[in-house]
């Protein structure tokens, strides 16, 4: 049986898809893709993915929408907004929402240490260490 964590990309840019796999594969996890919130939604249920990163601004479900049919339905894996936003009041947003975390984009250069982190550690203590936007 394959031990591989399952990870689950929900974004309408191609870009930022790639991007995130090429970086991603180095850790050696499974990983599957959605190019919006409803296929993401879709995905998440049949495959119970460790890790989401949901994008929110998307066409036909966005994120803040897709995250809360997850949690709705019971979903109780990591979902991280991973948004270009960093404005106080949309990172508040998405964790009202249910998201457990958030990455801006660009994606960071310890982006792969904070997906380790997350998927290794206690998500309240990681939160607690993301800088605080005004």
């Amino acid at each position: 049986m394959d031990n591989k964590k399952v990870i689950l990309i929900v974004d309408d840019d191609e870009r930022v898809v790639k991007m995130l796999i090429r970086r991603l594969k180095k850790m050696e996890f499974s990983i599957h893709t959605a190019a919006n919130g409803k296929i993401g939604f879709e995905k998440a249920i049949e495959l119970r993915p460790d890790l989401i990163l949901l994008d929110i601004q998307m066409p036909i479900m966005d994120g803040y929408t897709t995250v809360t049919k997850l949690r709705e339905v019971r979903y109780t894996g990591l979902i991280v907004a991973c948004t270009a936003s960093v404005r106080a009041q949309d990172t508040k947003k998405a964790i009202e929402k249910g998201c457990d975390y958030f990455i801006a984009k660009p994606i960071a250069r310890d982006f792969e240490e904070t997906i380790k982190k997350l998927l290794d550690e206690n998500v309240e203590d990681l939160r607690d260490e993301q800088p605080k936007n005004k």
